[in-house]
């Protein structure tokens, strides 16, 4: 008989390998084996045990481990109606001492919790050590606060003594003025009376009672008083009015209509400011800056009082700003985001994992269609420049194509912007589109928008060229070097975009923004349902503004630590013909 061969080297190491994993399932399947007969010898001792309980020791075993699992769900899990002192899952709201002396008729009140035992104060010191020159630069901003009585405020110099609550309280004046007094939660009484020595005029004063407190009056109409461990001072009005306030003498904010911005904002906060009507005119319209902005969210015209808070979370940074509407006043020049439905954002799919920027809103072209028909001819914003628009094509082409096109897009819109090498591209994306309509609205579009570009001056009337893009139709114009705009209709969608990339990236499927951790970030902290949804990738945004030369800017150069620790922003808006509610979180990471 042949000797048998002997295994090669691969042969020997794939038996010796096969020899392993047999033993292995052999090992597993006893293991297994003795686990299972463990569980069931336990299993039947149990029920041995269980059987030989009288029944009072029963229903006894089975009330306790009821209490007990009552008490890990009550304990660690968010159950509406459980209070905070209760809940470990949920955190509660900081005293507020001071809301009580703010009188219903007050144009102005803003309220900040130094109370070192919140938890909003603890977050707060820990944001401090994440963004230290941010911190730094908004206290530069407000270290020296309005000044009552013409007795300029130095925030440093209050701090040191000031226990739970720092507010401002501006009240109706003479001459459509304000009055404005501080009330400070005293913690150091020697310390709060040296500031207020430093504070006061000399000269002759005089001493009142109001709601049972002593008031003290100088010549220059600036006021004391001190109920309990809280400090007023500033103009006289402002503290006579806090003072009948707080006894009940006249109406308080927080028990009439007024105070309803104020009641929709969270009860956690670290800070919150409420202005009336009349604080609004006086405060904000006409104001440059962020105040033209702020107008979009608030809607200075129709609002009746507007209330804004801040509150501070383990990952970021929270804003609410809520303003209550006068209907009658809306109609008149109606608001973008009370014409548009809410609806639950879904096109982050379709933008990519780098974009920089993402708007979304639903049912766009009719509710657009809506405002259109309901605006007054001198409509502002959004509604006004679409009437301008449409007059112009009517004098351009004889027929306004916006009557047909915006009724055809019947689903959200999303506006994306998406980065490339050079210069970044925008993208507006509608779903629901009824493609028949809207091909039929963009080709009656496309001479009324050669004829623009054309006067221009450019060497060449241009004219759109249509061009392949996976599979997908593109109609194309140069409009300048950078800008090549481009739209297609499919799948019941609309894609217009700067350049034909942006059809490219919705027809892909490659990683999406909504898979993103920037995304998720910013915008899980917001409702799903909204009016307007807004991101900002932040991060990618702040690395193309350095690469653009922001570094250079003195403000960029003393912040840019900060910087790094700055992810995303999440913007949701929900909006009717009676309120407006912008909920904004910036996240941030360590």
């Amino acid at each position: 008989m042949p000797r048998p061969r002997p295994p090669k080297a691969a042969d020997d190491l794939w038996f010796r390998l096969a020899t392993r994993v047999r033993a292995g399932r052999y090992w597993l399947r006893e293991r297994g084996r003795e686990a299972w007969r463990w569980l069931r010898h336990a299993a039947e001792g149990a029920a041995y045990w269980w059987s030989k309980r009288s029944s009072g020791t029963r229903i006894q075993i089975v009330a306790v481990a009821g209490i007990v699992a009552l008490y890990l769900v009550v304990k660690f899990l968010p159950v509406p109606g459980i209070p905070c002192e209760v809940s470990a899952a949920k955190e509660c709201a900081p005293s507020n001492d001071t809301i009580a002396y703010v009188p219903r008729d007050a144009a102005l009140y803003a309220h900040v919790t130094v109370n070192s035992s919140s938890h909003q104060w603890e977050l707060a010191r820990d944001l401090r050590g994440t963004l230290p020159n941010f911190v730094a630069l908004l206290q530069s901003d407000t270290t020296a606060l309005a000044a009552p009585g013409g007795h300029p405020v130095d925030l440093s110099q209050v701090l040191p003594w000031a226990k739970d609550d720092l507010a401002l309280l501006g009240v109706p004046g003479p001459k459509r003025t304000n009055s404005e007094a501080y009330i400070v939660g005293v913690g150091d009484q020697a310390r709060a009376s040296r500031f207020l020595a430093g504070l006061v005029p000399g000269g002759k004063k005089k001493h009142a009672t109001v709601g049972g407190v002593g008031l003290t009056v100088y010549a220059d109409g600036f006021a004391t008083a001190r109920p309990g461990d809280q400090l007023l001072f500033g103009n006289v009005a402002a503290v006579r009015a806090g003072l009948q306030a707080k006894a009940g003498a006249s109406p308080r904010l927080e028990d009439g209509p007024q105070g309803d911005a104020l009641e929709a904002l969270p009860d956690v906060r670290l800070a919150e400011i409420y202005l009336s009507r009349a604080g609004v005119q006086r405060f904000l319209v006409g104001r440059q800056g962020t105040a033209t902005q702020l107008n979009t969210f608030v809607d200075y015209g129709a609002t009746q009082g507007m209330a804004a808070s801040l509150r501070i979370h383990d990952d970021g940074i929270e804003v609410n700003l809520a303003s209550e509407l006068d209907p009658k006043l809306v109609k008149a020049s109606p608001t973008v985001f009370a014409a548009l439905p809410r609806f639950d954002p879904g096109l982050a799919d379709e933008a990519s994992g780098d974009a920089l920027g993402y708007v979304g809103v639903g049912d766009l072209g009719p509710a657009l269609t809506r405002a259109l028909a309901t605006a007054g001819r001198g409509a502002q914003g959004l509604v006004g420049s679409l009437q301008a628009l449409g007059r112009r094509l009517k004098q351009q082409a004889g027929v306004n194509p916006l009557q047909d096109l915006l009724p055809a897009l019947g689903g959200q819109a999303a506006l994306v912007a998406e980065p490339t090498g050079g210069v970044p591209y925008a993208s507006l994306i509608v779903e629901g589109v009824d493609e028949k309509k809207a091909t039929a609205a963009l080709a009656s579009l496309q001479r009324p928008l050669l004829r623009s570009v054309a006067t221009r001056g450019g060497p060449q009337v241009p004219s759109f060229q249509s061009t392949d893009v996976d599979g997908v139709t593109v109609h194309s114009v140069r409009i300048s070097p950078s800008v090549n705009l481009s739209y297609a209709v499919f799948d019941g969608k609309l894609v217009v975009s700067t350049q034909p990339q942006g059809v490219a990236q919705v027809r892909s499927s490659g990683d999406s923004l909504a898979g993103t951790s920037g995304w998720e970030d910013a915008t899980s902290h917001l409702p799903d349902h909204v009016s307007a949804l807004v991101f900002l990738n932040l991060k990618e945004v702040l690395g193309l503004a350095q690469r653009a030369g922001l570094a250079e800017n003195p403000l960029y150069a003393s912040i840019s630590e900060d910087i790094t620790h700055v992810r995303s922003l999440g913007l949701a808006v929900t909006g009717s013909d009676e309120e407006l509610r912008s909920k904004l979180f910036l996240a941030i990471h360590d």
